[in-house]
C-alpha cells in the first residue's frame, strides 16, 4: 500500500542468486553479490560451436553402437569370471585341494619323509662320509702328501731352487763380462777416436772451410760482385734502357702514328 491508498504495481519476480523465489530463506551476502560480480553468460559455452555439434552427435552415435555394447560385453565376461572363480574355485577346488594337501602332506607324506631322513638318510650320509672320509680322502691325502708333496718340497728346496740361482748367477756374471769387454774392446776406443780424432779433424776441416771458401766468397761478393753488378745495371741502365726509351718515344712511337694515318688514308688498315 502507498500513501494514497493504492496498491503499487507488482514486479514479475525472476530467477537469481539475490532474488530467490517466494517462501525460500535469503542467500547469504556473498552469494547476492555474485551475480554482480560473474554476469551471466548470453552466449553459447566454451567449446559449443558449430564444428562442436556436427563432431558431437556422430561420436554419440559410435559410442552407442560400439562402446558401449563392448563395454557391458566386458562387464558380462567379468561378472560371468567372477561367479566361476566364487563357484568353482572358492566352494570347489580351493577346498579340495587344502583338504588334499593337509591329507596327503601334512598327515602322510611329510611325517613318512621326515622320518625316513632322520632315521635313515641321515644316518645313511654320516655312514658313507664316515667312510668316504676314512677309505678314500685319508688315503689320498696320504699318498698325495708322501708321495708329490714332500718329494715336490724336497726336490725344489735342494734341487730347482740351487740350479736356479746357480743359473742366475751365470747370467749375471757372463752379462757383466760381456759389458765390460764391450766397452774396453768397443765403446771405450770408439768414444776416444770420437773425442781425440773425429772432432778435431771435424773442426779443422770446418775452420779450413770457413777461412778459404767462406769468407773470400762472402768478400768477393760484397766488394767485387755486388759493385760489378750496380756498375754493369747502371751502364745497361744510361746506354741501353734509356736510348731505348727515347727511340720508342721519339722515332718509333710517331713512325707508327704516321703509318697508320698513311693507312687510314688509303682505306687499307681497320677504323
Amino acid at each position: 500500500m502507498t500513501a494514497n491508498g493504492e496498491q503499487p504495481d507488482r514486479v514479475p519476480w525472476e530467477p537469481s542468486r539475490a532474488n530467490p523465489p517466494p517462501g525460500r530463506p535469503e542467500p547469504p551476502a556473498w552469494q547476492q553479490h555474485a551475480d554482480h560480480a560473474y554476469p551471466p553468460r548470453t552466449g553459447p559455452e566454451p567449446g559449443e560451436g558449430c564444428l562442436y555439434t556436427v563432431v558431437r552427435w556422430p561420436a554419440r552415435i559410435i559410442a552407442l553402437v560400439i562402446v558401449v555394447p563392448l563395454r557391458l560385453l566386458w562387464e558380462l565376461v567379468r561378472l560371468i569370471g567372477r561367479g566361476i572363480k566364487f563357484l568353482f574355485w572358492d566352494w570347489f577346488l580351493y577346498p579340495i585341494l587344502r583338504g588334499l594337501k593337509k591329507l596327503l602332506w601334512d598327515w602322510f607324506l611329510y611325517p613318512v619323509l621326515s622320518f625316513v631322513g632322520r632315521h635313515i638318510l641321515v644316518p645313511l650320509g654320516n655312514a658313507l662320509a664316515w667312510v668316504f672320509t676314512r677309505l678314500v680322502y685319508r688315503p689320498l691325502a696320504f699318498l698325495f702328501r708322501h708321495l708329490l708333496l714332500v718329494p715336490g718340497a724336497w726336490l725344489w728346496r735342494h734341487v730347482l731352487r740351487p740350479i736356479g740361482r746357480a743359473t742366475l748367477l751365470a747370467l749375471r756374471f757372463a752379462w757383466d763380462v760381456s759389458t765390460a769387454v764391450l766397452n774396453f774392446l768397443i765403446v771405450r776406443p770408439l768414444s776416444w777416436l770420437w773425442r781425440a780424432v773425429l772432432v778435431p779433424i771435424g773442426r779443422g776441416i770446418a775452420v779450413v772451410w770457413r777461412h778459404l771458401v767462406v769468407l773470400p766468397v762472402a768478400w768477393a761478393w760484397r766488394n767485387v760482385l755486388t759493385p760489378i753488378g750496380r756498375a754493369i745495371r747502371a751502364v745497361g741502365r744510361v746506354l741501353v734502357v734509356a736510348p731505348c726509351r727515347w727511340v720508342g718515344r721519339a722515332v718509333l712511337r710517331p713512325i707508327g702514328r704516321a703509318t697508320a694515318e698513311v693507312f687510314r688514308a688509303l682505306g687499307i688498315g681497320g677504323r
